[in-house]
């Protein structure tokens, strides 16, 4: 998980900018610590865990890294969320965070981010669709974007719980890495708030045979449609020195940086399949399709590309690739 904490450093060294922080199941305070630690600021940060050995653990590690502004919390997150207000609450459980949601949202301050970990990307993907109806509310499917409609499934899940709160819900960076899915939300109090991001959800289809991608329509959802990211801001964010990964963090926000602003992307390989083609170049492949129109790498796939053009030109730029 070190890339994971990361982005959290990065965003917090360049973007975030809060008051008091949760870290709400912090285990060893491993993000919590490394935040304080690496990244300036004005805040608290309440690390926490109502495992009371791991509580031993943070006070540990706190007092290893002479943090003035971290301290240790012994609590269950609800209850800790009834009491006190944060305008940054970090939850990263093992599994489903969805049952921890309402108590984060209810102890978020008007204007706040809610940053999430989830690693039940299996029933958000496809692999367990009757898992996914019961945890988020929503329909999965298995396809070559799996990750993002499952990211996608999960975002939206947080807005209409959200918006049950009158809260509204806007991404500042989602995505996709390794074994599970990470959100940075932010959140606004306000009906008006809610309701716009709730004209974000909506339907798709994906038709196997065919490779054909509806926006808008379909059994596949309820699920964010709208962007992964907030543009202006990520586009303005510096890595910091001294990071874990720091090549594969500035690889990810070069891509995050560039990449499309369209539902959905296509694989090099399904398009191979579908044309009975062996697949092209790369660099030849993504020259083909600038001949067409707008295309971007994805931060889902190395081999995938994100494209503004309907299927048929794709696959017509594709064949001229391959010859």
């Amino acid at each position: 998980m070190a890339f994971n904490r990361d982005v959290s450093v990065a965003l917090f060294h360049s973007i975030i900018r809060p008051r008091k922080c949760l870290d709400a199941m912090a285990a060893t305070g491993a993000r919590g610590i490394r935040i304080c630690n690496e990244a300036p600021g004005n805040y608290r940060f309440i690390i926490n865990d109502k495992d009371s050995l791991a509580c031993d653990h943070i006070q540990h590690n706190i007092e290893l890294n002479t943090l003035e502004n971290a301290e240790v919390s012994n609590a269950d997150l609800r209850c800790l969320l009834a009491e006190e207000i944060f305008d940054y609450i970090d939850l990263d459980p093992f599994g489903t965070p969805i049952p921890f949601v309402p108590s984060a949202l209810q102890g978020m301050a008007r204007k706040g981010i809610l940053a999430v970990t989830a690693t039940d990307t299996a029933s958000l993907s496809g692999t367990h669709p009757g898992k996914c109806r019961r945890r988020y509310m929503a329909n999965s499917q298995r396809n070559p974007f799996l990750h993002e409609s499952g990211l996608r499934i999960m975002i939206g899940t947080i807005v209409r719980m959200a918006a049950q709160e009158d809260k509204g819900v806007t991404p500042l960076l989602c995505y996709y890495a390794d074994h599970y899915f990470r959100l940075f939300l932010r959140t606004k109090d306000g009906a008006g708030a809610a309701d716009g991001s709730l004209e974000q959800l909506g339907m798709m289809s994906y038709d196997r045979a065919t490779g054909e991608r509806k926006v808008g329509e379909g059994k596949m959802g309820p699920m964010w449609l709208g962007p992964l990211m907030d543009r202006e801001a990520i586009s303005n964010t510096v890595v910091p020195e001294g990071l874990e990964c720091p090549e594969r963090v500035r690889q990810h926000f070069e891509i995050w940086k560039e990449e499309l602003d369209v539902p959905f992307f296509y694989e090099t390989n399904e398009i191979a399949a579908m044309l009975k083609l062996s697949p092209p170049g790369r660099e030849e492949l993504m020259e083909a399709m600038r001949s067409i129109g707008s295309v971007s790498r994805t931060n889902f796939s190395p081999t995938g590309f994100r494209t503004d053009r309907p299927l048929e030109e794709v696959l017509e730029a594709f064949r001229s690739a391959c010859r």
